[in-house]
């Protein structure tokens, strides 16, 4: 397991588009529906989420999309099936 918290947070992100929204390659959400599951259903701080969205796109697991929307990559969607 990473000692990193933003591959933690990352994982978690992923994981959630994956197995919680069931998104595939090419899906998503809008950014303001992912923030609001992070900060408000589990009260987590807002500064994690950027960082961990942030190590997420950097590692090219998700991809910003056109309309604020926050799109799952194929490395993210294989990233978040995996079991942890």
């Amino acid at each position: 397991m990473s000692t990193d918290p933003a591959e933690s947070i990352a994982r978690h992100i992923v994981r959630h588009l994956v197995r919680g929204l069931g998104k595939t390659e090419g899906e998503g959400v809008p950014l303001q529906k992912l923030r609001h599951w992070w900060v408000l259903s589990l009260g987590q701080r807002g500064d994690a989420f950027d960082l961990g969205l942030d190590y997420a796109s950097h590692c090219q697991w998700v991809a910003h999309g056109p309309d604020g929307m926050i799109l799952l990559t194929d490395l993210g969607s294989t990233k978040g099936g995996r079991p942890s």
